[in-house]
């Protein structure tokens, strides 16, 4: 083995053709006492990899993160990341393995035959995270992931979005003509996350921040946080007097309700899921 490391450019992830047709409509993730993600009915492959024998940051990250019985000292890995709406896992299988599924002339090991490690390698951050590609649930990073029952018969909805990349943050911001994928979630009842929480929104590059995004929806529909109330309307009440009194003339400001069906997130909701019935039409799935 040569002790100079390889490029972790030589590791060449490679995508399932038309993996995103595969919506998985009505698939259901199984959560513990804690709300954390304990399994799932049902998980696509997104891509493969094929990590060489040589030396790499990428493998040293991968190792370890293994089994001591599962590492190969000088030898390749096979990996196929496999996810869902909402969590992503990481088969780890022969090389040999991962070119026959790629050939199409044989399928990924499953059951008691597969090594199954939770997460894709360094989920999103690390060596990994310039090598493995942003992966959106839908073609297009647009549409429903999954919807909770709140309370008080909220709704709350996980979803992803596109938006320019210089208004992800801010609404009012110079827009750049780059488009960035999104993921958030809306409750119907109180509309939070409202437009100024900045840490209720992610970028969008794979099952791990749909992870994220999804813990947080869970933890509101559970009124973990305490805070689903519907707007009561008093701060744009007191807005609205300061600037009539200004202008000398009455000055109406929207309610969050109105602003949120307007341009924020039950109007991203909104059109997340006419391109979900879309999209499922088109693939003769049942969207949500």
């Amino acid at each position: 083995m040569s002790d100079v490391n390889t490029p972790n450019s030589s590791i060449t992830p490679v995508f399932v053709p038309n993996y995103q047709s595969n919506l998985l409509a009505g698939n259901t993730h199984h959560y513990g006492p804690n709300g954390r993600i304990q399994g799932v009915d049902f998980y696509r492959v997104a891509m493969t990899v094929i990590v060489p024998a040589e030396p790499s940051d990428a493998r040293t990250d991968l190792e370890d993160s293994l089994r001591e019985d599962h590492r190969r000292p000088g030898q390749p890995y096979g990996l196929a990341l496999l996810e869902s709406q909402q969590f992503g896992v990481m088969l780890l299988t022969e090389p040999s393995t991962i070119e026959a599924f790629r050939s199409g002339t044989a399928v990924l090991p499953g059951g008691a035959d597969a090594t199954i490690y939770g997460g894709w390698p360094s989920c999103g951050y690390g060596p990994w995270e310039k090598i493995i590609p942003a992966a959106t649930w839908y073609p297009g990073g647009t549409g429903i992931l999954d919807e909770f029952e709140g309370v008080d018969g909220a709704k709350v909805t996980l979803y992803e979005y596109t938006v320019d990349e210089g208004l992800a943050w801010n609404r009012r911001g110079t827009p750049t003509g780059k488009t960035t994928a999104m993921v958030g979630w809306h409750c119907d009842r109180c509309h939070r996350p409202y437009e100024m929480e900045f840490d209720e929104r992610f970028e969008n590059r794979g099952p791990h921040d749909r992870q994220w995004a999804g813990r947080n929806a869970r933890g509101h529909a559970r009124g973990q946080d305490g805070k689903c109330r519907p707007p009561r309307g008093d701060l744009e009440e007191l807005v609205s007097a300061v600037a009539s009194d200004l202008r000398g003339y009455r000055v109406e400001v929207p309610s969050q309700a109105a602003s949120c069906a307007a341009e924020e997130g039950c109007a991203r909701v909104r059109h997340a899921r006419a391109v979900t019935a879309r999209l499922a039409s088109a693939a003769g799935q049942t969207g949500r």
